[in-house]
């Protein structure tokens, strides 16, 4: 299968790499170019107030989507439109990798379990390499979200402080050095102890791969999806042996 590979840089050089490896034809967009006729499905790594013409010129092109850009969240409800009024499919998250939507659900349970005893003060923290354009990173600000949605004592993210936290809040902490690949830490604190789940990445291929998986997945699929759709929809596929 074509995929168009929409953006060229350290990531778009990956997902050409792997749909190389997987048999697909990637076929290069760079900045400026037309989306190309006749590729059934488009990955886009590029940059946040791109996404939604990017996302535009793959819908007038009957083309599916694959959205690994972040930073564009304001604009997910017109996206969301565009989607709707082609009648196209669109894979999007905050990170592809299907150890960090795996972990997703880890979390996700431990949270549910410590909301129930408040001594634990929950917490994000999450480490990247200093070109990374968003702080905090969208998979943090989705496991914020998933502390969230928990509820307990502490219900509220806050990502930017100014003196102690609040009694209702719990911090999302960025940090930028070097050519960390990313690393996700959820914490939950108490007086005594402390719990760490941990998500490390060590190269980015894992996030082109998830990449790939959601362009197959997706290129016979109208909507528009989380790549949890395609996690599930997988993990429903391979049963446990």
């Amino acid at each position: 299968m074509k995929l168009a590979v929409v953006g060229y840089g350290k990531m778009g050089r990956e997902v050409e790499a792997v749909a190389r490896e997987r048999a697909h034809e990637p076929v290069v967009v760079r900045r400026g170019s037309a989306f190309p006729a006749s590729v059934p499905v488009g990955i886009d790594f590029t940059r946040a107030d791109a996404v939604l013409a990017n996302t535009r010129a793959a819908m007038k092109a009957k083309a599916r989507y694959v959205i690994g850009t972040t930073g564009w969240d304001a604009q997910r409800d017109e996206l969301a439109r565009v989607v709707a009024a082609a009648e196209g499919g669109v894979v999007h998250a905050a990170n592809f990798s299907l150890g960090v939507n795996l972990f997703y659900k880890v979390v996700r349970e431990a949270a549910a379990l410590f909301a129930r005893f408040p001594d634990y003060d929950p917490y994000v923290l999450e480490r990247h390499h200093r070109q990374k354009k968003d702080a905090p990173s969208g998979t943090a600000r989705a496991l914020a979200r998933i502390l969230e949605e928990a509820g307990g004592p502490r219900p509220h993210a806050a990502t930017a402080l100014e003196g102690p936290l609040a009694d209702d809040r719990f911090h999302v902490a960025a940090l930028r050095a070097g050519g960390i690949v990313g690393e996700h830490t959820v914490g939950f604190d108490s007086g005594g102890d402390e719990i760490l789940l941990e998500h490390r990445a060590r190269t980015r291929r894992g996030f082109a791969l998830g990449a790939v998986l959601a362009a197959e997945w997706v290129a016979d699929r109208t909507g528009l999806y989380g790549f949890e759709d395609v996690v599930d929809d997988l993990a429903r596929r391979r049963p446990a042996t």
